[in-house]
């Protein structure tokens, strides 16, 4: 990283990409999602240890224009969106597995005709 600072300021991709991943990991908790969906491979043993690395890796670098800026924004504005917090938690609370995605979807369907048969109900009344 030190090379590329100091001989080709203009193409820090290494130092970039250390930034990037010292945006994304912060705790023991990130690396293990990291590494459980197969993004990095953790060499070191410990995922805490990876932590700190990436945590501390570019305290002493001053960041350049970053390759990765576009994509840090895409994930940002993909954060932010409410939907895609709401569809996160449908998926890891009612659609874990098979069972509870068939039982939820079920539940939707009985509450939606319950809905239509009080209506249905309400305007056979004699007035």
């Amino acid at each position: 990283m030190a090379l590329e600072v100091f001989h080709y300021p203009t193409e820090t991709h290494v130092c970039n990409y250390a930034n990037l991943m010292d945006y994304l990991i912060d705790t023991e908790k990130d690396v293990d999602l990291l590494v459980e969906k197969g993004i990095i491979v953790n060499c070191l043993g410990d995922n805490e240890s990876i932590a700190k690395m990436f945590n501390t890796i570019c305290s002493r670098i001053t960041p350049s224009p970053s390759c990765y800026h576009q994509i840090a924004e895409d994930m940002k504005n993909h954060y932010n969106k409410r939907w895609n917090h709401l569809k996160a938690t449908l998926i890891s609370v009612y659609f874990t597995n098979l069972w509870t995605g068939t039982a939820t979807v079920a539940a939707i369907v009985l509450l939606i005709l319950t809905v239509i048969q009080a209506v249905c109900s309400i305007k056979s009344v004699p007035k």
